[in-house]
């Protein structure tokens, strides 16, 4: 049998497989509604979901959207889809209703689910679609006799679409496959140790990959517990790891700092944790460490929509603060390259370029933004690392990011990580602006921590005696809060259109 054609990599045939095996064992705890399901429970749910779907007409290659909170409906239907051949589309709840109808509109979705919580706002979206259905109002009947006839998606079958932020233009559907999701999953569990015993706390939304296949798919496949949190609350994370006895969970940095400055944190003990994972910008070295002196891995993950999540991380046992991004995933291919698509030499800074079974085959019904982003079966990043001589790999930035000041090319980064490192700095981003003389020159906008106050002339000094002269910055804004992505990740994009 092709690899194409298999059908035993889909997440839908393999909790059916789990609910064969170990039907009682808890599957999933929803720490809102109180409820625990087991993976019979699973199966029963997601055969009724099927039923509900194909009752309504829709056939394999349909997509299926939802906006929702991360809560057991969202696992029913994700999973429902896999069993018909259906695309999940989970959309990003914090959009307006305009733009939720526009990724209706690309997706050519007939149905969208929606959360009550979200009544008033998703009403409204554009009737494009057939179907606007609100989660609450329905049940799906768990007595049905028999179990619905579908075939399961196919390996190289699209399962999820993913749409990015749209920051930079127009929202881009990433397709998603199931052997995508599959190998993902595994690379996962081989690199970071998991195993049934392992309690993964989903806080990131579904809409995310780190909600859905840094760690989800694989807790799900390895046959043990995932624990939903829909929405990050800090001390109320640091509580659910400590009541659920969570081992691993992924988040972004953002929050991951919240955590850190939680009035408790100084005194949880977090046994249980063993590992998490922090992708979508550099992690800050304090923030690692202050986990690290607790005996918890804070592994830092490079990783896009693109590619599944992580490509490049690190993993227990490495030397966590030595400032990489660790090394490249099993299944997984990096190229370092120029701008002819030459690879460079070791130590050497180029693009980053990912291959593997984990790289999307592309944009949904983009042919032509496919083509821009996917080259000779690589995904083209646009991100500037380079790798050491024991294939650790290391970020300078994004290519688009980089300020280019006289002959010198300045990486955000390395001015951030200094500015970070200050106690009164919460967060920071910095940017290049236009300058006569050198053609473009630093420029930092630094949000303070609640209570506490930082001049301006204090960070440039900090930067002047941590850096050459010319990556200081040569202005400095202090604001009380960044603004955020969707996803909960600083918006540079924004940024630079406020403050360049």
């Amino acid at each position: 049998m092709a690899i194409s054609d298999m059908h035993t990599v889909n997440l839908g045939f393999i909790i059916d497989k789990k609910a064969e095996i170990h039907p009682e064992r808890i599957a999933i705890t929803d720490t809102s509604s109180g409820e625990s399901y087991t993976y019979g429970d699973l199966k029963e749910r997601s055969d009724s979901c099927a039923h509900y779907l194909m009752e309504m007409g829709l056939k394999r290659g349909d997509t299926v959207s939802i906006v929702s909170i991360t809560r057991i409906e969202s696992f029913d239907l994700m999973l429902a889809c896999a069993k018909l051949g259906c695309i999940f589309v989970p959309i990003n709840f914090r959009l307006s209703a305009k733009e939720v109808s526009q990724i209706l509109s690309d997706a050519l979705s007939p149905v969208v689910f929606y959360d009550s919580i979200f009544k008033d706002r998703y009403q409204q979206i554009d009737h494009h679609v057939r179907k606007v259905i609100d989660i609450d109002t329905i049940s799906f009947d768990t007595s049905i006799s028999e179990k619905p006839h579908y075939s399961y998606g196919k390996a190289e079958e699209p399962f999820v679409l993913i749409y990015t932020s749209g920051s930079s233009g127009e929202p881009k559907g990433v397709i998603q496959t199931h052997l995508n999701a599959f190998f993902k999953s595994v690379d996962s569990i081989i690199d970071w140790g998991m195993t049934y015993e392992d309690v993964v706390l989903v806080t990131a939304p579904l809409f995310h990959v780190a909600g859905l296949n840094a760690l989800t798919i694989s807790g799900l496949h390895l046959g043990g517990r995932l624990v939903l949190q829909n929405r990050f609350e800090a001390e109320k994370t640091l509580q659910i790891i400590e009541d659920e006895s969570v081992t691993c969970f992924a988040v972004v940095a953002t929050h991951l700092r919240m955590m850190v400055n939680a009035p408790s944190f100084p005194d949880r003990e977090l046994g249980s944790l063993r590992f998490f994972l922090v992708g979508g910008e550099p992690l800050d070295p304090a923030l690692q460490k202050a986990f690290v002196d607790k005996g918890v891995d804070a592994i830092n993950v490079f990783g896009l929509s693109e590619t599944t999540d992580g490509a490049i991380y690190q993993r227990p046992g490495d030397d966590l603060m030595n400032g990489s991004i660790g090394k490249i995933a099993t299944h997984v291919e990096v190229k370092l390259v120029s701008d002819n698509f030459e690879e460079v030499p070791e130590g050497e800074v180029g693009e980053l370029v990912i291959g593997g079974p984990t790289v999307s085959p592309g944009y949904w019904k983009s042919p032509q933004k496919t083509e821009e982003t996917f080259q000779e079966g690589w995904m083209k990043t646009g991100d500037l690392a380079y790798r050491d001589k024991e294939g650790f790999f290391y970020m300078v930035g994004r290519g688009d990011d980089m300020i280019k000041s006289g002959a010198e090319k300045i990486s955000p980064a390395e001015i951030e990580q200094v500015i970070a490192s200050m106690p009164e700095v919460a967060d920071v981003v910095v940017i290049g602006i236009p300058d006569k003389k050198w053609g473009q020159v630093p420029k930092a906008i630094v949000a303070r921590k609640r209570d506490m106050e930082i001049k301006e002339e204090d960070i440039i000094k900090t930067c002047k005696r941590e850096l050459a002269s010319y990556k200081k910055p040569k202005s400095v804004v202090i604001v009380d809060e960044l603004p955020k992505t969707g996803a909960g990740k600083v918006d540079r994009a924004l940024i630079k259109k406020e403050f360049a």
